[in-house]
């Protein structure tokens, strides 16, 4: 039945959003918008708890609070249960909550979608047990580490929380080859950048070559590699390194980057100016590990940059290997890449051309939400 808009309600289970205590990664809330046309759409936040002296810890804190909130025009429930300390028993307490998660099921939700396997999953597989509702789940990378736990419990909630559901849907070839691997079949959805947001690149200076980084300033996206890779380039080619990001890496960083002008790590910068940059660079280099996804590659794609990721992870297997995208597996391997497209401007410039085509034709977030409107339709007809 369907409710008083006529549009089909759906329930976004949702731990990975901004709260209005915490920023957050703003995907699954822009994905809620863009589907808001469509669909009724509303959210439940797991809010996780901890137990004294736990909750004195800023990690542990419930952000969220115990209220719920508006983000525009979709409104947001929270959930709070309590998160055991470590990996294995992390969920062991979910059980416990089965007939508060039956309260905050909303009437008349025609379908759930959960953003992480354990909790959301989990929450969403209670809400199916109890009425019936189908459900959804997207995998993240972090959903992976605990895929390849072999404690008991943790293994049953994801057992059940996969087994039950609908569709799974991976955000790129390392998720679903891993899900595969485990007797899961899952589709391949990934992320979009507007299409306003693609610039195809002008000419440039080719004795010049600006190369870009954006991440947060941490252990996993490999700064340090690129930094050095820059220090270490030996070739005729002037280069300059931006790098865009905060974090408790950066003193690092800094101190790594001073004595070469020609890097320049700019801190935290608004999005509009990160398009701004990559209109300005030639090549986008991350070299980052355990990426969900990584929408900044799309973006530098749509910016027409020539890019370098991590085999395995984020955008690998969305992109051609050596035609459309580099993707380096050690810090030898993204220097020899990042100077052979440094170097070789014909090579450079024909993967940046082959990626901005197919992100221009293929990921642009009308065709990523056509892709979800279509599963969402499939589940809900049955």
């Amino acid at each position: 039945m369907l409710n008083d808009s006529n549009k089909p309600k759906i329930l976004f289970v949702a731990s990975n959003i901004p709260t209005p205590k915490r920023k957050s990664n703003q995907v699954v809330m822009n994905i809620a918008h863009r589907l808001s046309g469509k669909f009724d759409v509303s959210v439940l936040h797991p809010a996780e708890i901890a137990p004294f002296p736990f909750n004195l810890m800023k990690k542990y804190r419930n952000l969220a609070g115990k209220k719920g909130w508006s983000d525009g025009d979709i409104n947001v429930k929270t959930f709070r249960y309590l998160r055991l300390f470590g990996k294995k028993h992390a969920f062991d307490l979910l059980p416990c909550y089965c007939k508060k998660i039956n309260r905050v099921c909303e009437d008349n939700i025609q379908l759930l979608h959960a953003h992480f396997i354990l909790p959301d999953g989990y929450i969403a597989y209670e809400m199916h047990k109890m009425s019936g509702i189908p459900y959804i789940i997207s995998v993240r990378g972090s959903d992976i580490k605990f895929l390849k736990l072999n404690h008991c419990n943790t293994k049953k909630y994801i057992d059940k929380t996969l087994s039950n559901a609908s569709v799974i849907i991976a955000h790129n070839a390392a998720q679903h080859d891993t899900l595969a691997q485990l007797g899961y079949k899952s589709v391949i959805v990934p992320h979009g950048v507007e299409p306003e947001f693609l610039r195809p690149k002008a000419e440039t200076d080719a004795n010049n070559v600006t190369i870009m980084s954006v991440g947060e300033l941490i252990p996993q996206k490999h700064l340090d590699w690129v930094i050095e890779a820059v220090k270490n380039y030996k070739g005729s080619k002037n280069i300059t390194l931006k790098i865009a990001g905060e974090g408790p890496m950066r003193a690092e960083l800094e101190v790594m980057a001073k004595d070469d002008a020609n890097i320049h790590i700019l801190g935290k910068i608004p999005h509009d100016k990160v398009g701004k940059l990559l209109e300005e660079s030639q090549i986008f280099a991350l070299p980052s590990v355990n990426e969900t996804f990584g929408l900044v590659y799309i973006e530098a794609t749509a910016h027409q940059n020539a890019v370098i990721a991590t085999r395995g992870t984020g955008i690998w297997g969305v992109f051609d290997d050596n035609k459309e995208m580099l993707y380096c597996d050690s810090q030898e391997s993204f220097t020899l890449m990042l100077y052979q497209l440094i170097d070789n401007d014909e090579f450079r410039n024909e993967m940046a051309r082959k990626a901005y085509e197919k992100t221009a034709q293929h990921y642009t977030w009308d065709e990523i939400i056509s892709r979800y409107s279509e599963i969402y339709n499939s589940c809900l007809n049955g």
